[in-house]
């Protein structure tokens, strides 16, 4: 009985041994996708720490902004009322240069604030080294809230001015931080393109650094 050889298209070749370098591209492909991941989730959460920091120094030198406007209203109303009272004073003590005390009694009941008033009898009292009754160095009583108030919201603006400037550095280290993984992006992309081990190896490695660089500059921001 003979024996008849099996058709040659039935026969199931071997797989081929996988060799070398084989194994090394496929490690650094590997490698290269690693990073890519890595780099990308980074780079995403850079970015929106980045945006969110950003946006918050913006409203902080807005609100600052407003704040020493704020100020800066308050300082001048009572300006003008210092101004006024000033007036006052030099009105009333014009009467009583002239001996006219009575006018001068009439003036200061109808026209002056009770603050002013207690400016002028604390003035009275005083010998001749004072020679302004609104000297506060020399214990003058005369006191605006609105001077009081222009101080509030000055150290508001000034606090709330450091913390924006504070929030708009960190953003910027942020910003950093995304240029380096964007590098390690671009250098890892370009590894997996190359066939070749040495230079696949070397942008892997730029890619790498890159990576680790960034990563340290986001642990820094935080």
């Amino acid at each position: 009985m003979s024996q008849h050889a099996a058709p040659a298209d039935d026969v199931t070749p071997a797989p081929a041994e996988e060799t070398r370098e084989d194994r090394r591209h496929r490690f650094l492909e590997l490698g290269a996708a690693m990073v890519l991941g890595l780099a990308a989730t980074a780079t995403a959460f850079a970015a929106y720490e980045s945006g969110k920091l950003g946006g918050d120094a913006i409203a902080g030198y807005s609100e600052a902004n407003n704040l020493t406007s704020q100020a800066a209203d308050v300082y001048g109303d009572a300006n003008g009322q210092f101004n006024y009272d000033r007036g006052l004073f030099l009105t009333y003590a014009g009467y009583l240069v002239t001996g006219d005390t009575e006018t001068a009694d009439v003036f200061r009941d109808q026209f002056m604030s009770e603050n002013l008033q207690t400016t002028i009898d604390w003035y009275d009292q005083t010998g001749d080294e004072v020679t302004d009754p609104f000297d506060e160095e020399a214990g003058s009583p005369y006191a605006l809230p609105e001077y009081a108030q222009g101080n509030d919201l000055t150290e508001q603006s000034e606090a709330t001015f450091a913390a924006a400037r504070a929030a708009d550095e960190q953003g910027g280290q942020f910003d950093v931080a995304t240029v380096l993984l964007a590098l390690s992006l671009f250098f890892a992309g370009i590894a997996s393109v190359f066939t070749a081990f040495l230079p696949q190896a070397v942008m892997l490695g730029v890619g790498t650094v890159g990576l680790l660089a960034g990563l340290v500059q986001l642990l820094t921001a935080l």
